[in-house]
């Protein structure tokens, strides 16, 4: 039921080294990319990433609390259109729905904010977008490391 993936869903920050199958990074990003949004405007944007060594450089992403990027080994941004009023909430229910998938598939995850915070006094969405190469026009809400918990 789905009542019992809510419950047990918590964040992870320690993951063994085991990689995720292309089948469970597929679920999850099909999750994300199913997630609704306001008015169907969809100004959501999902960055898979799978190399170990730019997952392990988003460990410092931000100022603290990126410490599951370490450990992580696989992580999607999430980034979106700022011009659309709703792309805060747009990308927060397509960040959920990858993790409760997640959840289901009885992997952990945890949800990193970029959003409003920092990295050595600039927003920590700005190393996050040219270490990923994201289109600077896009914010970053952002980053969910993923993983097989330890």
């Amino acid at each position: 039921m789905f009542i019992d993936i809510a419950r047990s869903r918590h964040s992870c920050r320690d993951f063994t080294d085991a990689p995720l199958t292309e089948e469970e990074r597929r679920l999850i990003l099909e999750a994300g990319d199913l997630a609704p949004s306001s008015k169907g405007r969809r100004p959501v944007r999902l960055v898979p990433i799978t190399d170990i060594a730019v997952i392990r450089s988003l460990s410092d992403c931000k100022d603290s609390g990126a410490r599951a990027m370490s450990t992580a080994t696989f992580a999607v941004a999430v980034a979106a259109d700022p011009s659309v009023d709703t792309w805060v909430e747009d990308s927060s229910i397509a960040t959920i729905m990858m993790q409760l998938e997640a959840e289901d598939l009885g992997l952990g995850s945890c949800w990193i904010q970029l959003r409003m915070r920092s990295r050595q006094g600039e927003p920590a969405e700005i190393h996050t977008k040219e270490v990923l190469g994201i289109d600077p026009s896009l914010s970053v809400l952002a980053v969910v490391a993923f993983g097989r918990r330890s």
